[in-house]
């Protein structure tokens, strides 16, 4: 295969996040050793992955993105002063102590911590495609496109709209919501809760493996077996668990046979904003967590299917399963 120039810039990134050990996630013996992959590709542009979380701010240091979609139905969990459009612009999901004692959640009253906006869309978004361009982070694949989909606000999401969005992501029909121009070859989920697989969330992937998409979900951060915790309990995805730098399990991440891959999730440097409430500067952060070990692994998946759009899920998640590094033993 001959390589062109849109396929990658350099081995050698020089943000010195990358070159002090900042980014650990992306090189050394349990990182993604992305410059191997980096040789042959650094991802095409019409490979697309698409980001299901809080949606995304404006930060110079995000790589190429395409148009997404706000998912998210309810008002008082969107909190943008509307339902869902065609904006997946992140507008925070700060929670007041209003919001603890009384927001109304899928219909029902329901309790939430107070706490400041998390960005947290923007951070995932970052580790998967964040440019190499001297400063700040850099992604795993910063030559495909990001989609943003928003289908998390205040307190979470709607199992209904998480599952709209795999839906929309895909380029299936969601009633209301225009038909998705550039459907996924990735779809990615920071998120999950303790519960069964629902058939709704079943139902969805389903008709996006169908699609020919390929799904990577965090596996959750409670300690405890991932199949209690949906939707990285369902079946046909890619279930990620997080790792350390030394190749352990970390403390949080759930384990067990749902998983089917661990993943640089502990001190994890990528974009953020400063805002407490809404958008202000930008800004970069290390976070830990199996949402950190998802956006790697869905990097990884992107650089293949630059190299091989063709890969069913299945190949995908052998040739991923084959070439990983075994874990040390332990838990950080």
């Amino acid at each position: 295969t001959v390589r062109t120039p849109a396929e990658y810039v350099s081995s050698t990134p020089s943000e010195s996040a990358f070159n002090n050990g900042t980014l650990w996630g992306l090189k050394g013996n349990f990182g993604a050793k992305v410059t191997d992959a980096w040789s042959k590709t650094q991802g095409k542009s019409d490979v697309v992955v698409a980001v299901l979380d809080t949606g995304i701010t404006t930060h110079t240091d995000l790589g190429p993105q395409v148009s997404g979609y706000d998912m998210i139905s309810e008002l008082g969990v969107a909190n943008d002063g509307n339902g869902r459009d065609a904006n997946p612009a992140d507008p925070g999901d700060w929670i007041s102590k209003n919001d603890s004692d009384g927001l109304t959640f899928g219909g029902q009253l329901r309790g939430c911590r107070v706490g400041d906006s998390s960005w947290h869309g923007t951070h995932v978004a970052g580790t998967v495609n964040a440019s190499i361009n001297g400063v700040g982070s850099v992604g795993v694949a910063p030559q495909v496109r990001v989609q943003n989909v928003r289908v998390l606000g205040k307190c979470g999401g709607l199992t209904s709209d998480i599952a709209a969005g795999i839906i929309w992501a895909a380029g299936g029909y969601v009633a209301g919501a225009p038909a998705n121009s550039s459907p996924a070859d990735v779809i990615s989920l920071s998120l999950g809760g303790g519960r069964g697989c629902s058939s709704v969330e079943q139902e969805a992937i389903d008709y996006a493996l169908g699609q020919g998409a390929i799904l990577t979900i965090a596996a959750g951060n409670e300690n405890t077996d991932a199949s209690n915790s949906a939707p990285g309990n369902c079946a046909g995805v890619i279930t990620v668990a997080a790792s350390d730098i030394s190749g352990k399990r970390a403390w949080f991440s759930n384990y067990g046979a749902t998983v089917e891959i661990a993943a640089p999730g502990v001190s994890i440097y990528s974009t953020m904003n400063t805002g407490t409430e809404g958008p202000e500067a930008q800004d970069y952060v290390s976070w830990n967590g199996t949402s950190m070990a998802t956006p790697h692994v869905a990097g990884v998946v992107a650089l293949m299917l630059s190299r091989n759009p063709n890969l069913t899920p299945a190949q995908v998640l052998e040739r991923i399963q084959n070439n990983a590094t075994a874990v040390g033993g332990g838990v950080c």
